[in-house]
């Protein structure tokens, strides 16, 4: 048995994955998680930080509920 995550996959010898190209969900991810990131940081130093309603748009940036 092996762990959670992709990482832990590379000494699987049942499962092939490149942990070097994760995909596109993958990488929008983890670009949405540093941008939220940074604006955590300037918020909590004190700067105006302008934030989306998590309602309205999806982790791809698609717009939900407006018509």
């Amino acid at each position: 048995v092996m762990g959670d995550g992709l990482a832990n996959q590379i000494n699987n010898p049942e499962v092939e994955v490149d942990i070097t190209k994760p995909d596109m969900t993958i990488r929008q991810q983890i670009m949405q998680l540093k941008i939220m990131t940074n604006r955590l940081g300037n918020a909590n130093i004190g700067n105006d930080v302008d934030f989306q309603d998590a309602s309205e748009f999806s982790i791809t940036g698609e717009v939900h509920g407006r018509g």
